[in-house]
């Protein structure tokens, strides 16, 4: 790896754990400097540090900014007292109001569901991803069968209603209001997934459109998409998703979720949480009722 702040960057990431508290920047690329023997002593590696120190503290806002503002998962964050200390995402901070608190308490139980993921089967993955979308506010989402699925892993109609004017007696025009949820799950553990995985939800999504199956049997009788019927396309993995592919979902709408998202959203909403624990048992019987309410 060539010394560099742009290497220092991604040692950082992968060394900084979620619930770390505030350290220096500089002390950090002390540390890189030293542990990568990119510098013979503690005084070079500080005349380094001290020399790098803005580039990677640059570096490291516009990955923060260009990272949330999809909602893509970020371990780090700037202390709140000074931009030149950096802390892990769920490290609670005194000044933290109580709702703050609760949010970092969860996000910090976010590495149970990183190594919880890993374990699942492609099915059990699936029944994961319809659940997810129910927790999205889907109604009654369901997975197709594992088998000759047309493309299609799983649907569901997501009704604006329960959030357009929610307080109003009389309900008006927003119960016309939905969007259709249809995803393809992806169950990746050491592979990135590719623009061509993309392409393919897409294309099965455009031909269900116009009930182009390959099967004898007529699939999904109740997918029936109107031509002006909003659809949110769905890309879900336990896997990394490479930077043409974000790029790609990016300009073509494609909605996604890759493992390290997938994995806060879930600490986010507590699956799986006993008496503030993470049981891996209770979650993957919550993965086996979304499977088993939601079979087509």
């Amino acid at each position: 790896m060539k010394p560099g702040p742009n290497s220092a960057k991604q040692l950082f990431l992968e060394a900084i754990r979620i619930d770390e508290g505030p350290r220096a920047a500089v002390e950090w690329l002390v540390s890189i400097c030293l542990e990568q023997s990119w510098c013979g002593d503690e005084a070079e590696a500080r005349e380094k540090a001290e020399k790098w120190q803005e580039p990677f503290l640059t570096l490291l806002r516009n990955e923060i900014r260009e990272y949330r503002s999809v909602g893509r998962f970020v371990r780090f964050d700037f202390n709140s007292s000074s931009d030149y200390y950096l802390q892990g995402c769920a490290f609670q901070e005194p000044r933290d109001d109580p709702g703050v608190k609760e949010a970092k308490s969860r996000r910090s139980r976010y590495e149970d569901y990183r190594i919880a993921l890993r374990d699942l089967t492609p099915r059990e993955f699936e029944g994961l991803c319809v659940g997810v979308i129910g927790v999205l506010g889907v109604e009654n989402p369901v997975t197709t069968s594992y088998s000759a699925d047309e493309g299609i892993d799983f649907y569901g109609r997501l009704r604006l209603e329960q959030f357009i004017l929610p307080g109003h007696h009389f309900k008006g025009v927003q119960q016309q209001l939905s969007a259709w949820m249809i995803g393809q799950a992806k169950h990746y553990n050491e592979t990135d997934a590719s623009t061509f995985a993309i392409r393919e939800l897409v294309g099965s999504v455009e031909l269900a459109k116009g009930r182009a199956f390959g099967s004898v049997a007529e699939k999904y009788t109740d997918l029936t998409i109107k031509a002006c019927d909003p659809i949110f396309y769905l890309f879900f993995t336990t896997g990394r998703i490479t930077a043409n592919s974000w790029r790609l979902m990016d300009r073509s709408g494609v909605v996604g979720m890759d493992g390290e998202m997938i994995a806060a959203l879930l600490a986010n909403n507590n699956i799986g949480v006993v008496a503030e624990v993470f049981n891996p048992e209770l979650f993957v019987k919550w993965i086996a009722d979304s499977l088993t309410k939601s079979a087509a």
